[in-house]
């Protein structure tokens, strides 16, 4: 009764405009590096392709390869994970307060930054980071 309805309401979902971020919640020339970090180094457009910060088409993947456990992913029909949207994530605090993740396992924006420079071996200096992190508030 529901999956049939799901297609209109990810596009629903994905339409909403997003809110922008407000003016001092990041740091301009910053966020500027850390695009080209998003962009390249980093390889983040990869599967969350701008404009809309997602991945179009097959967005799931499974736990092994975003380097984490499989509790949540096992327990849909697909036993995987969908891209999240990365949007309106200037205001942690509000927007996320459990955290980010399906279940909220990292508590900010740099330790997801942390994750998956450890996970794929991305050899961000810790100044990249923070640039990608300011980045990540700006869209």
């Amino acid at each position: 009764m529901i999956t049939a309805k799901l297609p209109a309401l990810h596009f629903y979902q994905l339409a909403m405009p997003t809110p922008k971020a407000p003016q001092g919640s990041y740091n301009d020339q910053a966020a500027a590096r850390g695009q080209a970090i998003f962009n390249g180094k980093a390889n983040c457009a990869t599967c969350h392709v701008p404009p809309l910060f997602t991945e179009p088409g097959y967005n799931l993947h499974t736990a092994d390869e975003i380097g984490i456990d499989d509790f949540q992913a096992n327990r849909g029909p697909a036993r995987s994970y969908v891209t999240t949207p990365l949007r309106a994530l200037f205001d942690t605090k509000k927007i996320h307060k459990g955290g980010f993740y399906h279940d909220g396992r990292f508590a900010t924006l740099r330790d997801v930054v942390l994750h998956y420079n450890d996970h794929f071996a991305l050899q961000l200096t810790e100044s990249e980071g923070e640039d990608l992190i300011e980045y990540l508030k700006s869209i």
